[in-house]
């Protein structure tokens, strides 16, 4: 089948390997950080640097680390070798994920590579040699220059002197560079890796070098090469996001029979990065799999490596972006809202906990938002608002979102106070003074603009308030009363009195809300405003 035919799709339906059984293989989270992640950085990380960022992966609970390149300077051979040195002092204190993690350094096919490659991780509890060799046709012809017979051969050889160096003690990963590119050319590959494991290859890496095609032909490729060789090689995949399908190449591979996941800390790599850690160790996790990892360290790790590496984390990056978790369009909202209490949310694909991040919904108020927004958002201050309430609330935030652009929260706080606390409309309220001897109150205020003083005889404020309005002809019924102290959340108000003041007229209900340090002049402004919104 000639390349276009191949980039259609087979002819053939691809079987797949039972799912069910697949997800009860736990995965192996081999990290490329140290080395593809640090030599694409434009001020790669000195060895102080690199040991911050091989702890932060302990912690992780990774379980293999490529920690660098060894032959490709001093300074990153003494970091690869006092990085195994490490690990082999926090496994005899008895860290256990150092007692099992393999700590690897990449070789080019060269001899003194690979040599140099072990002098720095021979002191490793688990230590290996990942070697690689093109097998594209491009790469062969027109980067090697070498015809595939010498191809082959110079891949045995080089693995032979890796296994000949780590023994009994390590092992030997070979990668087969640009195995995406192989789609034309196959069955040479696989004669390749079946020499390279006869020669001592216990692990066969095979990168999408450059993402270029749709992650459906590599995976069959995956699927091809887990189909030839002995069931005891472990299938790496190692891929570039270069059309933005790592994760869903690298989640698919594990189905057909990978199991070692070559990923980045925060997507870091070459050109636009390697397969993100946390997106595949998260869609595994979704998936039943097993991770064996401590997911809840997930996000603190996006923040430090951000922090580490210079390199800002884009606010719409799945599961650690800034937006990741923000809800605007007003059915979004309503959605997230009615499930904010779930394991499952409507509009999530996690429950953010998982990964250490504490917030799941974030409901911000944009002119796309509906009353959910507004509700969201007011209640977590500590007030109480009914829906009824927040839908009146929504066109005028809507109006003044169009002119603003997004609202924050204390904007919309600030809309909450002064549409629905301590109302002026066509009453507002002064002040009252109480004789206490006389049981009169007289109540200074306007209406419609004009100066009243009016005093009114009762047994408390409340009724005085209650009889005032139907004197000025504003009769309303009182439903429910209630004082409490404005919530610590409110900043601006905070510990002041807050009444609420439930009325009805003409079949309508409304909530009053009047805050002031003085619990009499918040009951009164509480009434006024309920009034107020009442007889608009």
């Amino acid at each position: 089948m000639n390349l276009a035919a191949m980039l259609r799709g087979r002819g053939d339906k691809m079987s797949e390997m039972n799912a069910a059984e697949m997800a009860k293989r736990q995965p192996f989270f081999y990290d490329v950080t140290l080395r593809d992640g640090n030599q694409a950085l434009p001020k790669p990380w000195n060895n102080a640097q690199k040991k911050d960022v091989y702890l932060q992966l302990l912690k992780l609970g990774v379980h293999g680390a490529e920690v660098g390149f060894p032959a490709s300077s001093e300074m990153d051979f003494e970091s690869c070798k006092e990085l195994a040195q490490l690990t082999a002092k926090m496994a005899e204190e008895g860290d256990e994920v150092a007692q099992k993690v393999v700590v690897s350094g990449l070789a080019r096919c060269v001899e003194s590579d690979i040599q140099r490659c072990w002098e720095a991780v021979q002191y490793a509890p688990h230590p290996r040699i990942h070697t690689f060799l093109a097998t594209s046709k491009l790469s062969m012809e027109h980067v090697l220059h070498l015809s595939p017979e010498q191809v082959k051969e110079k891949a045995v050889k080089c693995v032979k002197l890796a296994k000949s160096l780590v023994g009994d003690k390590g092992d030997v990963e070979f990668s087969a560079e640009h195995f995406g590119d192989c789609l034309d050319n196959m069955d040479f590959v696989i004669d390749v890796l079946k020499a390279v494991v006869e020669a001592g290859a216990t692990t066969i890496n095979l990168p999408n070098t450059v993402e270029r095609y749709r992650p459906f032909l590599y995976v069959n490729q995956i699927k091809q090469v887990y189909e030839a060789l002995p069931k005891d090689i472990a299938i790496s995949v190692h891929c570039h996001n270069d059309l933005g399908m790592a994760t869903a190449a690298t989640v698919e591979s594990f189905f057909v029979g990978a199991t070692q996941l070559e990923v980045a800390l925060n997507g870091l790599g070459e050109r636009c990065g390697n397969t993100n850690f946390y997106e595949v160790a998260v869609a595994l996790h979704n998936s039943g799999v097993n991770t064996g990892l401590h997911l809840e360290r997930i996000y603190e790790t996006a923040i430090l490596i951000s922090q580490w590496s210079g390199v800002s984390i884009y606010s719409r990056a799945p599961l650690i972006g800034a937006e990741a978790i923000v809800h605007r369009s007003g059915i979004h909202q309503d959605g997230a809202s009615k499930t904010k209490d779930m394991k499952k949310g409507a509009y999530r694909p996690i429950d953010y906990s998982i990964i250490g991040r504490h917030q799941n919904d974030s409901i911000s108020f944009t002119s796309q938002s509906g009353r959910t927004a507004v509700y969201e958002i007011i209640t977590k201050f500590g007030y109480r608002l009914s829906l009824a309430e927040a839908a009146e609330l929504q066109p005028v935030l809507k109006e003044l979102s169009e002119k603003e652009g997004e609202l924050s929260a204390e904007r919309v706080l600030d809309v909450f106070r002064e549409e629905r606390v301590n109302v002026n409309a066509r009453l507002v309220f002064n002040n009252v003074e109480v004789i206490p001897d006389e049981n009169r109150f007289i109540f200074h205020f306007k209406k419609d603009g004009e100066a009243i003083r009016r005093s009114v005889t009762a047994e408390g404020p409340i009724e005085a308030g209650l009889i005032l309005m139907r004197e000025i002809n504003m009769p309303v019924e009182l439903v429910k009363y209630r004082q409490v102290v404005v919530p610590e959340k409110d900043k601006l108000w905070a510990g002041r009195g807050l009444s609420r003041i439930l009325l009805r007229a003409n079949g309508k209900e409304e909530e009053g809300r009047g805050v002031s340090s003085d619990t009499l002049k918040a009951n009164m402004r509480a009434l006024f405003s309920g009034v107020n919104l009442l007889y608009k």
